[in-house]
C-alpha cells in the first residue's frame, strides 16, 4: 500500500504536505467532520492511513486520543517529527504506528475508525478491502461508527488517457519549496477497476526553475457507491449516512464518497 510513498527524503514524500498540509489540502471541513463524529462516538480514533500526521494531529490538538497507522515508514517519520514538535498534553493524545490495515491487531477497540482522503482506494483488490473491513470491524467498539471517504468515478476519466497531465502544485509549509505533479499518462484496467497513472513530480527553487524531478506510479481502485454499500454489508456493517462532501451533501454523481457505517447489529440509528 505504501510504495508511492516510500523512502525517507524522496520527493514524493516531501512534496505531500505543500499538496495536502496545513492550509493546502483541497477538500474543506474534513477535519471537522471527522472531529465531530469522533465527539459523537466518543472516541477514542482509529485513523488507517495517517500518513504525515494532516488528520491525526489536528484531531489530538482538539483533545481526541487518537492512533494513527500507515504502512509507508517515510510518511510516518514525517508524523512523528510534528507529534515531538506538539505541546506534551497532544503528544499524550497522539500514537502513531507502522502498519496494514489488512492485517492489523491492537488488541483494543475505538469509538471511531475513519479512512481519510482515499486511502481505502490503495487497496487494489475486493479480497484486500474485505480484509480491511474485517479488521476495522474488529477495532470498532459495539455503538462506534466507521467513517471512509472514496472518490464516486467519473466516466469521462475513466476512458481514454484518464486525465492526464497537471494535477497539482503547492508551496511546502515548513521548508518553503515549490512542488508541482502531473499525470504523465494513465493505464485502466476496467476488469479489475484499477488506475494506474504515472505521476511525475518536480522541485522548483524560489525563481521556479526545477531543482528535481522524479516520477513514480500510483495504483488506485475504483469502487462504485452500490458496490460499496453491499461490501460493507457482507462485512457486517449497516451504512447510516452517504455524501459528496463534508458538509452533508446528499450523494451526487462524480464527487466525494463519504460513508458513515455502524456495525450492522447496532440499532441505534
Amino acid at each position: 500500500m505504501g510504495s508511492f510513498y516510500d523512502g525517507v527524503g524522496s520527493i514524493f514524500v516531501e512534496a505531500y504536505d505543500a499538496f495536502h498540509g496545513a492550509g493546502q489540502h483541497p477538500l474543506a471541513g474534513d477535519i471537522a467532520f471527522y472531529e465531530r463524529l469522533a465527539r459523537a462516538t466518543g472516541g477514542p480514533v482509529l485513523e488507517l492511513g495517517c500518513g504525515t500526521g494532516r488528520v491525526a494531529l489536528p484531531l489530538a490538538t482538539a483533545g481526541l486520543d487518537i492512533t494513527g497507522v500507515d504502512s509507508a515508514e517515510a510518511m510516518l517519520a514525517i508524523a512523528h517529527g510534528k507529534r515531538q514538535a506538539a505541546p506534551a498534553p497532544v503528544r499524550d493524545r497522539l500514537r502513531l504506528l507502522n502498519g496494514d490495515m489488512t492485517r492489523l491487531d491492537l488488541g483494543q477497540r475505538f469509538g471511531c475508525v475513519i479512512v481519510p482522503f482515499r486511502s481505502f482506494q490503495q487497496l487494489l483488490t475486493v479480497d484486500l478491502q474485505r480484509k480491511a473491513l474485517h479488521v476495522i470491524r474488529r477495532h470498532l467498539q459495539p455503538t462506534g461508527r466507521l467513517a471512509l471517504h472514496l472518490y464516486d468515478p467519473r466516466l469521462d476519466v475513466l476512458v481514454g488517457d484518464g486525465g492526464a497531465g497537471p494535477v497539482l502544485a503547492g508551496t511546502h509549509p515548513v521548508t518553503g519549496r515549490y512542488y508541482t505533479a502531473d499525470v504523465l499518462s494513465c493505464r485502466l484496467d476496467h476488469v479489475a477497476q484499477v488506475r494506474h497513472d504515472l505521476w511525475r513530480y518536480t522541485e522548483h527553487d524560489r525563481n521556479r526553475a526545477v531543482t528535481a524531478s522524479a516520477t513514480r506510479e500510483l495504483a488506485v481502485r475504483w469502487t462504485y457507491r452500490w458496490e460499496l454499500r453491499y461490501l460493507l454489508e457482507l462485512c457486517g456493517f449497516s451504512v447510516r449516512t452517504e455524501h459528496s462532501d463534508f458538509f452533508g451533501a446528499p450523494p451526487a454523481y462524480g464527487k466525494e464518497l463519504i460513508v458513515v457505517a455502524a456495525l450492522g447489529d447496532d440499532d441505534d440509528g
